[in-house]
């Protein structure tokens, strides 16, 4: 055993010339203690090679210089050499500072240090060695599976050519070339043969070139080695020369298969063809698609040029390198022109937006999908795909459908949804009011009356003389509860209404509000038809009481005119004040009233003016036609269609 006192400098190693030494040296040097594995000593290149200072390492033990998963194996390597079982260890996992992996092969001497035994162990590091063996390993396992499982065949044909000179003449090179083809065979061919030709391997390397190929394709091969062994210009000695041709081959089922074959000329010293090595690709079925894709080319084209949807291939600053059809203006102007702006389409309001999605689009090579209106007033649905290039996109492909009316059925249905919203809260304000009528007049009646009936029962009981007073007036309280029954019905529909029509519906109206609010109203008409359907004859009324009403509680005028003429197919309805008025503009927020008669009028597909302003009275103006809105039959019900 060495007695390490003696030849190192100190504990820590490093100082004097013999410390020098040791840190000149280019293997990794370490002292561990074998009992608790503490580090006594350590060189400068275990320093590198751990990414440690001497002092980090001397700091730490044998256990902390290798990676957890790996530290059994470590210790138990580390444990063989110090009991002398084991010299050197192969590939040991060492940790380095910052966390990596370094591995190296460490070979033990037993020294005396300090009076105890101790490992010495040199480290050699052969990461890089250890990366390169499992890299070669990777590359041959790939390789051997390459060949084994490759669905092209490999092949390589050895040339024993004999020893001849060359005929000056071309024509009887040909036949020399003739005869050396027939005594070619395969030195070698992969498993995939068999899937391809039908034939074992062993059959196939026992077999002539010319029995498994058309005497076409044998003429082909003829050529292109005439073309190598005659050169038109002299080659280089050692050029590797590839060629590709497609080949008819025979199988052993008789049929044949169409087959890409690419080799290349392996030359010696002397530039003399040695032998082939190619490899065979099946195309059968791409050479099927191929003749399959042309015979239907025109079927696809013409499909193409007659979808429904408008078909567009633009580039990057969305110039049209493509239509399936053509689009014209008024004018007859071609607008798809090839090369010109494709945004040109687009309204102006929109052409940000779809800008933007093409842009998104290159951006992530991923489709994109938006929505615009055209110069035109159409609208499009449009879905954005890239078209790659050569492995880079710089065309976009735009798919545009046609969705106007699409979108106006949309809208139409919005537009109906709110205003069934609409007509519902006027109906449910209407029974608002009607709760409110009934509770403080019908309601408040009866119960006076009752009272006044209980009374009169006590006051009878007693025999007083004013029992005949309580019974007077219960009975003046129910008749005031059934007029204010009947003028309830009336607001709902008066019977009038269903009794005489529409133009007595109104005048009755403006009789009772003449009798109950004191302004003068003119009332005119002018009816051809004695009657109308309900819904217009409801209309009609609700619109004249509303517009009444609204006139003789708000306006402070002390004339009002309403007029009801028919002319031709339409009823006109009109109600003037001269009155207050009010701001035209917050009719909305101010008058719930006039609003349900905008949702009736706009119900019966009608129109309506209003005309208001501050001091300068009110004017509603009606159009009603006699026809629903759909324009299928007449809304009156004398049974003629002609309102002439």
């Amino acid at each position: 055993m060495i007695d390490w006192n003696a030849s190192s400098p100190h504990h820590g190693g490093g100082d004097g010339e013999l410390g020098a030494i040791y840190d000149s040296l280019a293997q990794g040097i370490l002292l561990a203690d074998p009992q608790d594995r503490r580090l006594l000593f350590a060189n400068l290149a275990v320093c590198q090679m751990l990414d440690y200072t001497r002092e980090e390492l001397l700091s730490r033990s044998v256990d902390d210089i290798h990676p957890a998963e790996s530290l059994p194996h470590a210790l138990k390597s580390f444990e063989a050499m110090s009991q002398r079982r084991l010299k050197t260890a192969r590939n040991i996992p060492c940790l380095r500072k910052d966390g990596d992996i370094v591995y190296a092969d460490v070979t033990v001497s037993h020294v005396k240090y300090q009076d105890r035994p101790c490992v010495l162990g040199f480290f050699r590091d052969v990461t890089e060695q250890k990366r390169t063996m499992e890299l070669l390993r990777a590359s041959e396992e790939r390789y051997r599976l390459i060949a084994e499982n490759v669905a092209d065949v490999i092949w390589t044909v050895d040339f024993n050519m004999p020893d001849f000179t060359m005929p000056p003449d071309r024509a009887n090179l040909r036949t020399l070339v003739v005869e050396i083809l027939k005594q070619w065979k395969f030195s070698f061919i992969s498993p995939a043969a068999e899937r391809i030709s039908g034939y074992h391997c062993d059959e196939i390397l026992n077999m002539p070139l010319c029995d498994i190929m058309t005497q076409a394709s044998f003429a082909r091969v003829r050529r292109a080695i005439l073309e190598e062994f005659l050169p038109k210009s002299p080659r280089p000695k050692g050029v590797y020369r590839q060629q590709s041709l497609e080949l008819e081959l025979l199988a052993k089922s008789g049929s044949s298969r169409w087959c890409e074959v690419v080799s290349t000329y392996l030359r010696d010293d002397q530039g003399k063809p040695t032998g082939l090595l190619g490899i065979t690709r099946d195309v059968t079925q791409r050479r099927q698609a191929e003749r399959a894709l042309r015979e239907s080319e025109e079927k696809l084209r013409g499909l193409f040029e007659n979808l429904p949807d408008l078909v567009l291939v633009v580039d990057r600053a969305a110039r049209i390198r493509f239509t399936n059809r053509e689009e014209t203006d008024r004018e007859g102007k071609t607008l798809l022109e090839i090369g010109a702006n494709g945004l040109l389409l687009v309204a102006p309001e929109y052409r940000e937006a779809c800008q933007e999605a093409l842009e998104r689009m290159f951006a992530a090579n991923l489709p994109q999908t938006a929505q615009f209106q055209d110069v035109f007033g159409n609208w499009w649905s449009i879905r954005l795909a890239p078209l790659a290039d050569d492995e880079h996109v710089e065309h976009a492909m735009i798919i545009c459908t046609d969705i106007t009316q699409e979108r106006l059925a949309t809208e139409g249905i919005k537009k109906e949804q709110r205003l069934l919203r609409q007509l519902l809260e006027m109906h449910e304000r209407e029974r608002q009011l009607i709760a409110y009528e009934i509770h403080d007049g019908f309601a408040q009646q009866l119960t006076g009356a009752l009272f006044r009936f209980q009374a009169f029962r006590e006051t009878f009981a007693k025999k007083t003389t004013n029992a005949w007073t309580d019974f007077d007036a219960a009975s003046q309280l129910l008749g005031q509860a059934i007029d204010e029954a009947r003028r309830l019905i009336s607001g709902l529909r008066p019977p009038i209404l269903d009794e005489m029509g529409v133009v007595e519906a109104v005048r009755y109206l403006v009789y009772e509000h003449q009798k109950n609010d004191g302004a003068k109203i003119k009332f005119h008409h002018d009816i051809i038809c004695d009657r109308f359907a309900p819904p217009l004859e409801n209309a009609i009324f609700r619109i004249a009481q509303e517009s009444l009403q609204n006139a003789c509680r708000h306006s402070h005028s002390d004339k009002i005119h309403v007029a009801v003429v028919q002319c031709g197919n339409v009823i006109h309805i009109d109600v003037r004040d001269w009155g207050i008025g009010f701001q035209s503009d917050s009719v909305k927020e101010r008058r719930f009233g006039l609003q349900g008669i905008r949702e009736r009028v706009r119900l019966m597909g009608g129109q309506i003016v209003i005309d208001s302003a501050p001091m300068k009275g009110t004017h509603i103006s009606v159009e009603l036609p006699l026809v629903n809105g759909g324009g299928e039959r007449p809304i009156a019900e004398n049974g003629s269609d002609d309102r002439g």
